[in-house]
């Protein structure tokens, strides 16, 4: 029960990589908050979690949506006084090449990957600087470590988030607070589904959401005075 008591939230928990996480936090003792936009998907990981145990809530959060985050951090803070740990996973990826990609494609993965983990970093750390401890974790991709074709937006707004983490990094890890990204390699998980088949070969090679989850709970569970930055995973 290494994070019993505890508060945790994790973004975009609906499926993939940060249901496999609030799993396995709930598993470690975690008060688990699930966000993602579809309240009724959450629910049902929220479910699968409560058969086994665990302690956990659902709310519907877009991390595009400024105010709402906003109000459910601050639901969060009147009900538990305290976030303990904020895990940014949600995300998205479309490919595309410079004259594949529109603007509209380029400005959702802005908005999404890059601006969505600002914003809840933006709202929740006041409160872990007010409690002088804190652990947030920033799910990025290999992307950044070796970009591949038609990846241009996807990369972009990736290498933002790395860029990101690493400056929060320095900004708070002398002030309890730890920030470690966390860089997987290609994982099976749906955000592939729109373009690759659930029967492709190439998806018995990458990695097993449950194996990301085991380094995001090393992540959550890093002292600031470690000052790690960054934990990678390849399959």
């Amino acid at each position: 029960m290494q994070l019993k008591d505890k508060v945790a939230l994790v973004t975009g928990a609906s499926s993939g990589i940060g249901k496999e996480v609030a799993k396995r936090f709930a598993k470690e003792g975690a008060l688990v908050i699930l966000t993602a936009r579809n309240l009724d998907k959450i629910k049902e990981v929220q479910k699968e979690i409560e058969k086994n145990n665990g302690n956990v809530e659902s709310y519907s959060m877009d991390i595009t949506n400024r105010n709402q985050i906003n109000e459910t951090i601050k639901n969060i803070i009147k009900k538990y006084n305290k976030i303990d740990i904020l895990v940014n996973n949600a995300g998205i990826i479309k490919p595309g090449s410079i004259d594949e990609v529109s603007y509209e494609d380029f400005d959702a993965h802005v908005n999404i990957n890059l601006l969505g983990y600002f914003n809840c970093i933006k709202e929740t750390v006041p409160y872990m600087l007010k409690e002088k401890s804190g652990n947030i974790v920033n799910i990025i991709t290999s992307t950044v470590k070796n970009t591949k074709a038609r990846r241009l937006a996807y990369a972009a707004s990736k290498y933002g988030q790395a860029g990101l983490s690493n400056a929060l990094h320095e900004d708070l890890k002398d002030k309890g607070i730890s920030v470690v990204a966390v860089y997987p390699g290609k994982t099976d998980t749906p955000i592939h589904d729109p373009y690759m088949d659930q029967d492709d070969p190439k998806r018995e090679k990458m990695l097993k959401p449950e194996e990301v989850a085991e380094v995001v709970l090393e992540a959550a569970l890093m002292p600031a005075e470690n000052d790690v930055k960054e934990l990678i995973i390849n399959p």
